[in-house]
């Protein structure tokens, strides 16, 4: 998985200051979408789980094709099927990459 911020200021027509407001709302708003997803899985509810998983994976997709998208993707169908084992499998690679690409945009926040 690849972010830059200057990639996603390319996919906004050069638009820097909508990038970073992007950013900002990404940064303050995923930590309750994955909690939403955790806490679907541990209440076993399928249904709120897929909803929570897509609500992630429309916000994820503004900066990035591949990695949480990917896995957001995943659990969402894993919900969809009823298979809510598999969903609580990926969630700790679901962290890992949400958290990697939220570095990356603090890490970009800072130098730029």
């Amino acid at each position: 998985m690849t972010w830059s911020a200057a990639a996603l200021t390319d996919r906004l027509g050069g638009d820097a200051d909508l990038a970073r407001e992007l950013v900002d709302i990404f940064l303050a708003e995923y930590p309750n979408l994955v909690q939403a997803i955790r806490a679907s899985i541990d209440r076993g509810d399928g249904r709120a789980l897929q909803r929570a998983a897509h609500a992630l994976r429309g916000s994820v997709t503004n900066f990035i094709d591949d990695g949480p998208t990917a896995t957001a993707l995943a659990i969402e169908q894993a919900a969809e099927t009823s298979r809510l084992n598999a969903a609580d499998g990926l969630m700790g690679q679901l962290e890992r990459e949400i958290d990697a690409l939220a570095a990356a945009m603090r890490r970009a926040a800072r130098t730029g």
